[in-house]
């Protein structure tokens, strides 16, 4: 048996759109409903970033006397993981974490 095949209309040649004329459609399905919304906003050029020192982020065991709560600062050192005790039930492990800013020499 031989394929059917629909001719289709060819496509119109649209206008292109200024960039403050574009506008996004959103399919949301809930359950068997489906909505597509039409966002219309301006669009703004974005400048450029100016190239960051680059973010390293150190980290290091603390094994410590007393408990502590999480994102509490020792030293400069923020709190970012909570181990508990260790088996001898002596320190108190946890993790710390800081930034550290390098700047690149040109």
């Amino acid at each position: 048996m031989a394929k059917k095949v629909v001719p289709l209309p060819p496509r119109r040649a649209t206008p292109a759109k200024t960039i403050s004329e574009r506008q996004s459609r959103v399919a949301i399905r809930l359950g068997k409903q489906r909505y597509a919304l039409d966002i219309k906003c301006p669009a703004s050029v974005l400048l450029p970033e100016p190239e960051p020192a680059s973010r390293l982020v150190e980290t290091k065991f603390l094994r410590l006397r007393k408990p502590v709560a999480l994102g509490e600062c020792i030293d400069g050192w923020r709190v970012c993981w909570v181990g508990g005790w260790d088996r001898g039930k002596v320190f108190y492990v946890v993790m710390a974490s800081r930034r550290v800013y390098v700047t690149h020499p040109k």
